[in-house]
């Protein structure tokens, strides 16, 4: 029986989406189409142009391992926006965090394979602030149901794409292709089985990594903006039934978050954990 695999956002939390696949694969369970938004992008690109679990489980290990190394900050754009924030002239800064870093890691890790020469069917979200539409890109526009404010696109790198998707505002740059600016898939659909059900894959097995909100622990901009996406997320997920045969939700650790890449490992054993913890009930659903 085919089916499809759903992954949410959720920042390093994402990690879990990794378990999910170590699990399935071990259970003999391949899925024949994958969805991600934000975090869950960057394992679906991953998944999508043939990278192991076992391979992004190493991935995984590194980034938890050398943090400090993916997160470029944008510091001279940081400097020159105080003098401009405080003689009131246009404030140009679009994130704290360039993320061409990460984007060349992505890139690199995909072999810059372009999303339409991709042979599993993909789909990663990102949303274009000029116009208000999410922009779907996929590796193939056959079969695809229309959905209100919603654009299917091919032309696009698989890791762009992932960079796009994961670009959460404020903190990370904005995306910019072909007039558009990109940024986060999950201001409009953090978890995309909506997605899948409209390229015609109805038997969807969703994990969520949003859910279970938590108060910050500061009041620094990128937990504000991170647990403000969540509310935001978790409150268009009520206004709408999503259509997944079954939703996993990993128990995963209360300190981890956006940018807590050192907590990573531990996430991707949460989802690897609930996935196993579930497996005679997906069994049944997906074999």
């Amino acid at each position: 029986m085919s089916f499809g695999i759903a992954l949410a956002g959720g920042g390093a939390r994402g990690a879990a989406h990794v378990g999910v696949l170590l699990a399935l694969e071990e259970a003999g369970l391949v899925p024949h189409s994958i969805a991600g938004t934000s975090a869950g992008s960057i394992v679906a690109g991953l998944y999508a142009t043939g990278t192991t679990p076992q391979t992004m489980k190493e991935i995984v290990e590194e980034m938890s391992e050398n943090t400090a190394y993916f997160l470029d900050v944008d510091l001279l754009g940081i400097l020159c926006s105080i003098p401009q924030l405080m003689a009131q002239h246009t404030f140009e800064l679009s994130g704290f965090i360039k993320g061409k870093r990460m984007e060349r890691y992505l890139c690199m890790l995909t072999d810059k394979k372009k999303m339409k020469d991709v042979n599993l069917r993909t789909i990663i979200p990102a949303v274009d602030i000029n116009s208000g539409y999410t922009i779907a890109y996929t590796n193939s526009l056959e079969n695809l149901k229309s959905l209100e404010r919603v654009k299917w696109e091919t032309d696009i790198l698989v890791c762009e794409a992932m960079r796009a998707s994961s670009a959460v505002p404020a903190v990370f740059q904005p995306k910019r292709i072909d007039g558009m600016c990109l940024v986060d898939g999950g201001v409009t659909d953090v978890l995309p089985v909506d997605l899948l059900l409209a390229a015609g894959e109805y038997n969807v097995l969703a994990v969520d990594v949003a859910e279970n909100y938590k108060k910050p622990k500061s009041d620094n901009l990128f937990e504000i903006s991170s647990h403000s996406l969540s509310i935001m997320s978790t409150r268009l997920k009520e206004c709408h039934s999503h259509g997944e045969r079954l939703l996993l939700k990993p128990d995963l650790p209360e300190e981890s978050g956006l940018l807590t890449l050192n907590e990573m490992v531990e996430c991707m054993d949460a989802g690897y954990e609930a996935a196993n913890a579930n497996m005679e009930v997906i069994k049944a659903l997906f074999s």
